[in-house]
């Protein structure tokens, strides 16, 4: 028998934010998370599990929604509409792309309104999967909890993430990203990384690099090296690249890293290339990308019968297009940035 969902969402969103969860928010979790697992004695009820990871999406969908704009918008225009809602946007005048490469495969369907060339965004079903160990939960219920809602959130970003890797792939190949706009090769230098650099600002404002933080680091600290910029670092750069973690300045760039979690236990694998970045021109009001996401997440569970363990498949709709390849930089390193 399904509980109470607004009870649930109110308990599922105090026990995420750990400065409001209490001890009794604890037990509350703890005791629900055996309802619907049970102790390993019985096999979960459908209906409850099915509640439990509508629940799970649900909040992590709302979780993933400032994180999906905070990096999306660096590279896109980004909406969201209601799914039975189309959205038509304009092209971007100066444009020297001849086609729009869509993440659907609608291609070209533009219509010409007013003077202006426009586009539908039209829907593709994105999707994407993973599994969890009801027993885990069972354990350690508050922690296994939040890392599940977290693992289900990052998984949105790196949905769009992979979606946007596939059309720059795809817009190098048709030459609907300009040839000096891609850098390619091994052991890269810092010359290599400011040439995109510089061809991107000629749009003006500053460019954006989004890249894995190992290839951030890889041109960041070549700064410290390079016999020019090593005599102009400032002291708060060389500061910069002694402590942070995430260095946001490499030459006239700055560097933004991308969301990239280990996908074992191992940490030999990740969902995103290391090796691969994207540059962005600063000084445009047309992004690259035009992303429309059509309503939220949603789920399909089932459970396996051999080893138990709970599988769900997500599905996110939206149209994800390439309008401006000419605003956009592509650099990768094939040889010196690996994990």
């Amino acid at each position: 028998m399904m509980l109470d969902n607004s009870k649930l969402k109110g308990l599922f969103s105090r026990v995420l934010n750990s400065a409001e969860t209490t001890n009794q928010d604890e037990k509350d979790i703890k005791e629900y998370i055996v309802k619907v697992f049970g102790d390993g004695s019985v096999t979960p009820d459908p209906s409850m599990l099915h509640q439990f990871n509508n629940l799970v999406v649900q909040k992590a969908d709302e979780i993933a929604k400032p994180m999906v704009t905070n990096m999306l918008t660096l590279m896109a225009n980004f909406k969201t509409s209601a799914i039975d809602t189309l959205v038509q946007y304009d092209l971007p005048k100066k444009s020297k792309a001849k086609v729009v490469w869509a993440a659907n495969g609608s291609g070209v369907d533009l219509v010409r309104v007013e003077g202006k060339a426009k586009k539908i965004a039209v829907p593709a079903k994105f999707q994407t999967g993973f599994y969890y160990e009801p027993l885990d939960l069972v354990r350690d219920s508050v922690d296994a909890f939040r890392a599940l809602v977290s693992d289900v959130a990052n998984a949105k970003v790196r949905l769009y993430m992979t979606e946007i890797s596939r059309l720059t792939k795809q817009a190098i190949a048709s030459s609907a990203i300009p040839s000096p706009n891609v850098k390619v090769g091994n052991s890269l230098v810092l010359a290599d990384y400011n040439k995109v650099a510089s061809t991107l600002a000629r749009y003006g404002g500053r460019p954006l690099f989004i890249a894995d933080t190992l290839l951030i680091d890889h041109f960041a600290m070549q700064q410290a090296s390079d016999s020019t910029y090593s005599k102009l670092l400032t002291e708060g750069l060389k500061e910069e690249l002694l402590t942070s973690l995430n260095p946001s300045t490499i030459g006239r760039t700055t560097a933004v890293n991308l969301v990239n979690p280990f996908l074992d236990e191992t940490n030999s694998s990740v969902e995103l290339p290391v090796n691969v970045g994207y540059m962005f021109a600063g000084g445009v009001s047309q992004k690259p990308f035009q992303i429309v996401e059509y309503g939220g997440m949603r789920q399909i569970t089932e459970q396996d019968m051999e080893d138990e363990r709970v599988k769900i498949k997500i599905y996110q709709e939206a149209a994800i297009d390439l309008v401006f390849g000419e605003a956009i930089g592509y650099i990768e390193e094939q040889a010196a940035v690996s994990l």
